[in-house]
């Protein structure tokens, strides 16, 4: 993968990667979970181009306030995931031709409205563990929202403790192997997370997506993507695991029961961390979707 740099309209740079392939079939464009960075799905992307080659062209941004992109990222200014899928959108009508839209967790959310407001760009949506709930939990979560009450929330609230410098890489990957959210990841998949969003510092390096924005991240979600959902008709392949994953029950049973174009895949032994986890299988998966 490439690493290159794009420019919005406002002149704020993304840094994004890449793999194009001349007259390719298709155009993946994906998007990174909340406190990550393109670079550290590295091994799916590798592992997708060695899969189906030539046939695809792989582009991953790192998202506002996250990895390497300099854009403005202001956490106290940060009220919803909207200026996520403005973002999105601009760097989508960067790539010539159609995409399929793809993302893990909040990217996956993201992706989904993407699809929705950008139906003529969009041609497939393949999600892998959405940050989604039932229609009434969301109603519930606004509610909190607005009386300010989601200021609580418990993951939000540990992101904002994270230890952000560290005197190398190596001391950060053995300060997360075996812990918290890296419980299941491999030392090269937390290396990579580190590579892509870490910057050198005067202790050595530092967390470029800081514990302030990836808190208010977790925060700012409004709980609207049903009314996206919705309005999508192309069909759409959803991934999820069912350790401590982020797509409720309820947000399941709803989801596909919108239409047949919904095609849920189940992963018994995998947690939210699913791609970390079967890299191999997902790859297979998006494979299977893109010749349907």
């Amino acid at each position: 993968m490439e690493r290159k740099t794009f420019t919005n309209k406002k002149g704020e740079n993304f840094s994004y990667l890449a793999s194009k392939s001349e007259n390719s079939k298709y155009n993946l464009v994906f998007f990174h979970a909340t406190g990550f960075n393109a670079f550290t799905y590295e091994i799916l992307f590798n592992q997708i181009k060695q899969l189906i080659g030539d046939d695809i062209s792989i582009y991953a941004i790192d998202q506002r306030g996250h990895g390497l992109t300099k854009a403005t990222s202001n956490h106290t200014e940060l009220k919803s995931w909207d200026i996520f899928v403005d973002d999105g959108i601009e760097f989508l009508e960067s790539i010539e031709g159609r995409v399929v839209c793809s993302g893990h967790s909040m990217g996956s959310i993201i992706a989904a409205k993407i699809a929705s407001i950008c139906p003529e760009k969009v041609s497939k949506l393949f999600m892998i563990e959405p940050v989604l709930y039932g229609p009434i939990e969301s109603l519930k979560f606004r509610l909190m929202s607005f009386l300010r009450l989601n200021r609580q929330l418990s993951i939000a609230d540990g992101a904002a403790k994270r230890r952000k410098q560290f005197s190398s890489i190596n001391e950060a990957v053995s300060s997360y192997t075996g812990r918290g959210a890296f419980t299941t990841w491999s030392a090269t998949w937390i290396e990579n997370y580190l590579r892509g969003g870490t910057t050198q510092s005067k202790e050595g390096i530092e967390l470029s997506c800081s514990p302030e924005w990836e808190a208010a991240t977790f925060r700012s979600s409004s709980m609207d993507s049903w009314r996206y959902l919705k309005k999508i008709k192309i069909k759409v392949k959803v991934l999820y695991g069912s350790v401590g994953s982020t797509f409720s029950s309820q947000a399941r049973e709803v989801l596909f029961n919108l239409g047949k174009n919904w095609d849920p895949i189940y992963y018994k032994e995998a947690s939210h961390f699913l791609p970390m986890e079967f890299p191999d299988s997902v790859t297979k998966e998006l494979e299977a979707y893109l010749k349907e």
